[in-house]
């Protein structure tokens, strides 16, 4: 439901996540609206900002296999409230009309915002962007320590929360991104490994160490040891196995006072720009958080995200469960609420596809135990993904839960 003063979603419990070429797919947003309210869904979570993909639309009407414009936002935004940074914008974008429509209709409407995960904006902004331990940069990660890369953000989160038809947003990928996050073609012969993995996906560009710098920790000679460690590593004529990886992380981790210092460091860096942001979209719009693109959101800090602080700074987190094992879903979600404050309760996203659960039941009772809980909010991943067998699991799922 939505708050008459404020305009604001409040209470809201049952979203689908939905790209905005499924919706320019459909022929009449009336007659779609009423079919996701049948389902016992009240809100739209709409991408406004994206990244490229290849994605496979078993119910596409323009197209089946979907090539996604890269780094694009998908509103109209005015150019004039940016600086260095400007968003790269869609070749067709999503009608404001269109969403008025659906709000009409009953539906909540959320803009689901990409924030720093953008090749493209990187591929033009290079300088902007994460350099590793060895002086890679990452061009589809931007930097937020950098001032020009969170001016961009705080301004595109303002612009999409002014939309008439937009009654709150989630934030995705508002960090740096992990080491691993599936970049084109990605491709190594090495095992896996979680302390190279979080060694490689921290960031000392030139914002960074001044940033920590500010703070009295010298991430050059953080740089230095990690370097060497990291090089290392890699000149072993051996992988070693991941729990003997995360063995030596969680060594790192109580032995390395610097590394801490650091990791700390960026997780106020985090938190500081969803408050800029919570304050640039005011107290009308509701803000919700995706704090980690790793499958348990309970290394978050790998990106930078203090799962109670960013639950502090904002409406709540927004956590994408997508799991195989039915009880390591419910398992994740009661380990974040036993790290947030009393009280706290983040909104579920799941995923009715065999890509996570091996039958509807299980499903089925992983939603009702999630909603188990009075006040847990519950979200769907994706509409544009789903068969529309799954989609109808999401229904009787609601009926029965």
């Amino acid at each position: 439901m939505t708050d008459k003063l404020t305009g604001k979603l409040t209470g809201m419990r049952r979203c689908l996540y939905i790209y905005p070429w499924d919706l320019q797919d459909e022929p009449d947003l009336r007659l779609f609206a009423g079919r996701i309210r049948d389902m016992g869904l009240d809100t739209l979570t709409v991408a406004m900002a994206y990244h490229a993909g290849k994605f496979l639309r078993p119910q596409g009407r323009t197209s089946r296999v979907h090539f996604p414009q890269d780094g694009a936002v998908h509103v109209r935004v005015d150019p004039s409230r940016f600086g260095t940074i400007r968003p790269v914008m869609a070749d067709r974008l999503l009608d404001d009309a269109d969403l008025g429509v659906l709000a009409e209709e009953g539906l909540g409407i959320l803009g689901w915002m990409v924030l720093l995960h953008n090749t493209e904006l990187g591929r033009r902004h290079p300088h902007v962007t994460c350099e590793n331990v060895f002086g890679d940069r990452y061009p589809y990660s931007l930097c937020p320590a950098h001032p020009d890369v969170r001016a961009y953000a705080v301004a595109l989160a303002g612009e999409v929360a002014r939309m008439p038809a937009v009654r709150g947003l989630v934030l995705e990928t508002p960090g740096w991104q992990p080491y691993q996050h599936g970049y084109h073609h990605e491709i190594s012969l090495l095992d896996r490994d979680p302390w190279f993995e979080a060694v490689a996906g921290l960031c000392f560009c030139a914002s960074c160490r001044a940033g920590a710098a500010e703070h009295g920790i010298d991430a050059d000679a953080l740089r230095r040891t990690m370097h060497d460690q990291a090089s290392r590593y890699l000149a072993r004529p051996v992988d070693r196995g991941w729990d003997d990886g995360m063995a030596r992380l969680l060594a790192e981790m109580v032995s390395n006072d610097l590394l801490r210092a650091f990791l700390a460091w960026r997780c106020g860096v985090i938190t500081a720009l969803v408050t800029a942001i919570r304050a640039e979209i005011g107290a009308a719009g509701s803000l919700h958080v995706i704090p980690s693109v790793q499958r348990n959101p309970v290394a978050a800090w790998l990106e930078g995200s203090d799962l109670a602080a960013l639950s502090a700074a904002s409406d709540g987190l927004e956590l994408c469960l997508y799991q195989p094992d039915p009880r390591a879903v419910v398992s994740t979600l009661l380990d974040v609420r036993d790290a947030l404050p009393a009280g706290a309760l983040p909104r579920v996203v799941l995923r009715p596809s065999p890509a996570d659960f091996p039958s509807e039941a299980a499903f089925a009772a992983v939603v009702r135990a999630v909603l188990a809980t009075p006040g847990q909010n519950v979200a769907f991943y994706h509409y544009g993904h789903l068969r529309r067998a799954n989609l109808d699991w999401i229904a009787r799922a609601l009926r029965e839960g």
